[in-house]
């Protein structure tokens, strides 16, 4: 098996990987835009995976340089989001793993990651591969609307109805405001717990989501209203095979109308109508803490796995270290140690803890 990198991404990308049992949204053209615009120290590499000639897959590989590294990650990974290669679930485990760090030794990647459920375990440690257990959060959306309403908790419908009988009623926008709304929302939400959002260009991330996903019909963002005043908003990144939770947030002094639930439950029922069969609500790397609100619509957690391996001795070890010193202290540390490890921008101090994925998660409760 071989991964030979293709020039540029080709015209009909999206056409070419849609017949894999892996394709998902996040390796859709207008994602991995996105993600570009997000993160312009990013660069994407496309390759196409071949066995005897025969096109088996795609992958495309998300780069970032750190220094003198070059790191291939996932971004948002703190969202459950997690990057794998686009193939037919009987694909050979130990080929595709060769083939992966064949790549890595070619074109001098120090640290490889990769997610992808049916590979095999035992097999990828073979390979040198380190696995890290995640769970993910997830809500089937088959046999349709009546089923999917009956899966949920008494205490979330009672909840849903009580939003409608208080007058809370739900939109479907592109409007590019939604953004500032939302993170008004969402900033007020989290001061209220002592926390703070991590540092960033603010609601232009949202806006951005909109700008590339709304076009190509890949995103729910929705609004709830109270007398026709904007109170809350969520967005809900999808394709055909599965809709994902980005994030939503609502004004504090209306929560007692349960807008949230309302949210959710606007955007289950687009996906019914589509014909999506999940709703992937969230999802992070174990420990992940007991989420109310998430069990309330009756989802279920489903194990996951991250496998890595750093090809610079040291590196695996020196990451984790970093990482664990840098979430528990308070002050600045050097901005060349951060770069090096994969952290990101230099670390700067905060006041305030930031929101983990778990802690956005439960301040909608």
């Amino acid at each position: 098996m071989e991964l030979s990198r293709l020039q540029s991404r080709p015209a009909d990308w999206d056409q070419r990987i849609l017949r894999f049992d892996s394709k998902s949204l996040f390796h859709e053209s207008a994602w991995l835009d996105f993600v570009l615009e997000c993160e312009p120290r990013r660069t994407v590499n496309y390759y196409e995976i071949t066995r005897g000639g025969k096109i088996v897959g795609y992958f495309c590989a998300i780069l970032t340089r750190r220094a003198v590294l070059t790191l291939c990650e996932s971004p948002f990974a703190g969202r459950g989001m997690h990057w794998g290669p686009i193939v037919n679930n009987d694909i050979d485990s130990a080929e595709l793993a060769e083939a992966f760090l064949g790549v890595c030794r070619r074109e001098r990647i120090a640290h490889f990651e990769v997610c992808h459920e049916p590979l095999s375990s035992a097999v990828m440690q073979k390979f040198g591969f380190t696995p890290s257990l995640g769970v993910g959060h997830v809500c089937r959306l088959d046999g349709g609307i009546d089923p999917v309403w009956n899966r949920m908790k008494g205490t979330c419908r009672t909840r849903i109805r009580k939003a409608q009988k208080m007058g809370l009623t739900t939109e479907v926008t592109d409007d590019r405001s939604i953004a500032d709304h939302f993170f008004r929302s969402y900033s007020d939400g989290l001061s209220r717990k002592g926390l703070k959002p991590s540092s960033g260009p603010g609601p232009e991330i949202p806006r951005r989501l909109l700008d590339h996903l709304a076009p190509t019909d890949r995103v729910f963002s929705i609004c709830v209203k109270h007398d026709g005043r904007i109170i809350g908003a969520a967005f809900y990144p999808h394709d055909e095979r599965a809709m994902y939770f980005w994030d939503g947030a609502s004004d504090g002094a209306f929560l007692h109308m349960s807008p949230n639930e309302l949210l959710h439950w606007t955007a289950i029922q687009l996906a019914v109508a589509r014909g999506i069969p999940v709703f992937k609500m969230s999802g992070g790397l174990l420990p992940q803490p007991p989420n109310r609100f998430i069990d309330k619509f009756g989802g279920e957690s489903r194990p996951f796995t991250v496998y890595h391996r750093s090809l610079v001795p040291l590196l695996a070890p020196a990451r984790r270290a970093y990482r664990w010193f840098a979430s528990s202290c308070s002050f600045p540390l050097d901005g060349l140690s951060a770069v090096l490890m994969g952290i990101g921008a230099p670390w700067t101090a905060r006041r305030r803890p930031v929101a983990s994925a778990s802690e956005r998660d439960e301040a909608l409760d």
